[in-house]
């Protein structure tokens, strides 16, 4: 017993309020770092560019909680543990931090305490973006009419643009024949199409342009013709 308590739970021959102030409920990292996309927010996950978040900041704060969860240990009495990122500030020397604020239960007592953790989160340009910018693209879709192309097509077709779809057109080019859409990514382009044909009546076909050789493999640019 430390403080003299009585009638209390014990933890360690210790009440719940001296064993917060004298052991650590949680060992966090020193320092939690991380990359975003300073355009569409997608953040560096495993490698790999994800996209989940609608703002800047809750991007930032999804990679505080991915961090977190990789490195942080919670000391084995503590229960119901729950961690929410708090305040973010900068101090004079350019560094910033974040509070992460913490809550547990410790036998049937709950408690809440918090911890600053230096944060390094870099904003950069992803390899979407960047080829969005150039225009980059592994595919063009051309949207047709078998007869005489309509606005009510376009709609129809755009109506089956899942969120990976609408993200991977890099440009749009409108004539009077109808619209072709620009993909950065070809695996896209084609998903995109079955899952219209597997609604819609269209007639579907598939070319190839600008073949070229890259890294000793053919390279060239697929062009899915669909006419509705």
């Amino acid at each position: 017993m430390v403080c003299g308590k009585e009638d209390v739970d014990l933890i360690d021959r210790m009440c719940s309020d001296c064993y917060v102030q004298r052991r650590n409920p949680a060992n966090l990292p020193k320092v939690i770092e991380g990359k975003i996309c300073k355009l569409c927010y997608s953040e560096w996950i495993n490698g790999r560019w994800e996209r989940g978040a609608e703002s800047e900041d809750e991007a930032v704060n999804d990679v505080i909680l991915h961090e977190l969860a990789k490195s942080i240990k919670v000391d084995p009495n503590i229960k119901n543990f729950r961690i929410e990122p708090g305040e973010r500030w900068m101090d004079r020397g350019g560094r910033s931090y974040v509070r992460i604020n913490m809550e547990g239960m410790i036998g049937n007592k709950t408690i809440n305490f918090s911890q600053d953790v230096e944060l390094k989160v870099i904003k950069v340009i992803c390899e979407s973006c960047i080829r969005k910018r150039g225009k980059y693209y592994e595919a063009i879709i051309q949207l047709r009419g078998k007869e005489k192309f309509s606005q009510e097509k376009r709609v129809l077709f755009e109506s089956f643009f899942s969120r990976d779809a609408a993200e991977a057109v890099s440009d749009v080019v409108e004539s009077k024949d109808g619209i072709d859409y620009y993909f950065i990514n070809k695996t896209v382009a084609k998903r995109l199409v079955s899952s219209f044909t597997s609604m819609v009546k269209a007639e579907v076909v598939q070319s190839f342009e600008k073949e070229r050789l890259k890294d000793g493999k053919r390279d060239a640019k697929l062009v899915i013709s669909l006419r509705v």
